[in-house]
């Protein structure tokens, strides 16, 4: 295209709120907005709060969901943004949460005929039975979400699996493969940062480390990474597990730890790092703990690949997907005598493991900019394909 695209990214929740879904769509904003004509709709955050984002966003009125302390847009209660947006020219719409803004941009794309596509980024089916204990009721909200996602013009999904979900939801549409990555280099230092690690976090040379990277939070299996961990120091095997994040789940599982036997030297809760810390601890890991069955990718799972850190994953699952066990990464049967074991045979043999980390960063690795590339790509060709669409029913009249 001679011109540059005209895009409306969109999300129910937003900066400086942190999650795996808004760290995908800011860095598709990042890596777009110098190419496109960008313009980002998303919640107003707490009073106070500034955006400093190099590319422009558009916030509407927003309400705090008290559990998980994150501001939900309602677009539709704010007559100026609607104002706003509706008076912007756009060629399409890209939406990366199926709620009130996905609502309200599928408003927008039919009052300006234009394509509107999204992401499937959750599986809000395991959320929904994590949340309401009535046997039908996810199944009767996942497929809600369903009839609203058949409105799209597209929908992109990073795998197979994740496309299962999809169509669980009664999805009939059009689906498009493009995979998620990092705003983290491939790492040519990693002996380097290291050593480094190992004075800033008081690392002994020959310890073994574990990490955990993310939201502190129940979906995320931290209790199951813990259980399976204290059948590993049973064994002898002595370590250190970083658990770098927050989340509703910390102080409860700062005390089950506790609970298990473990000193603060053997589980360490970081909390929040700052993002220059990251490269440290990627590159001192050993191994990447991972056993979410929730997560459609797993964003920590390419981040260290950056740093040749492995992971082990629950196989069958979409964080697991495209690892091969004992080749790029680890697979475990999903019960914590297994991780365990698999824990166990994955540090056995140091230099093995070293090679399996640099055929992770190999496989696994991609950057945001390559991801923003296959994007951009498809948007340009719903928008033709839409056009040349339009132009085709003008020929016939």
């Amino acid at each position: 295209m001679s011109e540059k695209l005209k895009v409306l990214e969109a999300m129910d929740v937003y900066l400086p709120d942190v999650d795996g879904v808004i760290n995908c769509m800011h860095n598709y904003c990042l890596n777009l907005y110098e190419r496109v004509d960008l313009t980002v709709m998303v919640p107003k955050n707490k009073k106070g709060y500034v955006d400093t984002q190099p590319y422009k966003i558009t916030r509407c009125k927003s309400f705090r969901f008290p559990v998980i302390n994150d501001y939900y847009g309602q677009p539709e209660r704010d007559k100026d943004f609607k104002k706003e947006i509706m008076s912007g020219d756009y060629d399409i719409i890209h939406v990366h949460s199926p709620f009130n803004m996905a609502k309200f941009a599928l408003k927008v794309a039919k009052k300006k005929n234009i394509p509107a596509v999204t992401t499937f980024h959750s599986n809000m089916y395991s959320i929904f039975k994590d949340v309401v204990k009535i046997p039908f009721v996810p199944k009767m909200l996942i497929r809600h979400l369903g009839r609203r996602y058949n409105r799209f013009d597209e929908v992109f999904v990073c795998s197979p699996l994740v496309e299962e979900q999809l169509r669980f939801s009664g999805y009939k549409g059009k689906v498009t493969y493009l995979p998620f990555g990092t705003d983290f280099e491939r790492c040519e230092k990693v002996d380097e940062y290291s050593e480094e690690a190992n004075k800033v976090f008081g690392i002994g040379e020959n310890e073994t480390v574990f990490i955990y990277v993310g939201r502190v939070m129940k979906l995320k299996r931290i209790d199951f990474i813990l259980r399976s961990l204290k059948k590993v120091k049973e064994r002898g095997r002595k370590f250190r597990f970083y658990i770098v994040g927050k989340g509703a789940e910390l102080k409860k599982l700062k005390k089950y730890a506790k609970k298990l036997g473990f000193t603060e030297d053997e589980v360490i809760f970081t909390g929040f790092l700052p993002r220059e810390q990251f490269p440290l601890l990627f590159s001192r890991a050993d191994l990447l703990l991972f056993p979410s069955v929730y997560d459609n990718f797993g964003l920590v799972k390419v981040e260290g690949a950056a740093y040749e850190t492995p992971g082990l994953f629950i196989e069958g699952t979409c964080a697991g997907y495209e690892i091969e066990d004992g080749v790029n990464g680890f697979l475990s049967k999903n019960d914590e005598d297994s991780f365990a074991e698999k824990i166990m045979v994955a540090t056995e043999n140091r230099e093995n493991l070293k090679a399996i980390g640099k055929a992770a960063s190999d496989s696994v690795y991609i950057s945001w900019k390559t991801c923003t590339d296959e994007l951009l790509k498809r948007l340009e060709e719903i928008v033709a394909e839409h056009k040349s669409g339009e132009q085709g029913n003008e020929d016939k009249k």
